[in-house]
């Protein structure tokens, strides 16, 4: 007589439970959001500013006002080091900790508004950015004006063989702006500007082949004491 065979063991699996997973990923995707919206309106940090390493090769007039000297300088040493943002401004004294960090573009009227991008700067973020540097007072951006329209109308028109080192340079539609560095060896004006075709800020050395066509003189140098 055969013996009868032992019931088989039912083997029960263990069932892997994602949800807590899930809601950590989830959690974890609202806080970057947060955080990147957040990023642009946080205030510069309270340590001591870090200091920018100056921009080589820049054979600026020995008799340009120290003003527009720092002006051209500090616009030149953010070279190929801030990326473009749209709607990205700083008052910062010194390196901004912000530039690089994934943010949240808020502003309007860009194919990347509402998406992450590294924090940077935009054309007249430069120009801000660089006038605040050069006069040390974040006090600055109401003599230097906050956007490309408004820096624009702080300025006195200049025709374009007389820009001088320090002075603007726009976009006939005042849609771009760019600080003058000077007359290159080829006879060019060389401009430097944060471009977003260009990645950042750039030098561009023919100003007019870029697509400035416009000077003006800020008024922010007489505001500070010099001309």
């Amino acid at each position: 007589m055969r013996r009868p065979y032992p019931p088989r063991r039912r083997i029960r699996r263990r069932r892997h439970h994602s949800g807590g997973w899930g809601r950590i990923l989830r959690f974890l995707g609202v806080a970057l959001l947060l955080c990147g919206l957040l990023l642009p309106f946080l205030p510069c940090g309270s340590s001591p500013p870090e200091e920018v390493a100056p921009a080589p090769s820049l054979f600026l007039p020995e008799d340009l006002s120290p003003l527009r000297r720092a002006m051209v300088e500090n616009a030149a040493a953010l070279t190929g080091k801030v990326g473009y943002f749209w709607g990205g401004k700083s008052v910062c004294l010194g390196w901004d900790s912000r530039w690089g960090v994934p943010a949240l573009v808020t502003a309007d009227g860009s194919d990347t508004t509402g998406t992450l991008v590294p924090f940077g700067l935009d054309c007249s973020g430069l120009v801000t950015w660089a006038a605040v540097n050069a006069a040390g007072d974040a006090g600055a951006l109401s003599a230097i004006g906050n956007g490309v329209r408004d820096q624009y109308s702080r300025c006195t028109p200049v025709v374009w063989a007389e820009a001088q080192p320090g002075d603007l340079a726009f976009f006939p539609d005042l849609s771009h702006v760019g600080i003058v560095v000077g007359t290159t060896e080829a006879g060019t004006l060389e401009i430097i500007h944060c471009s977003r075709t260009l990645g950042g800020v750039v030098r561009s050395p023919d100003g007019a082949g870029t697509g400035f066509a416009l000077i003006g003189r800020p008024a922010f140098y007489e505001l500070y004491g010099e001309t």
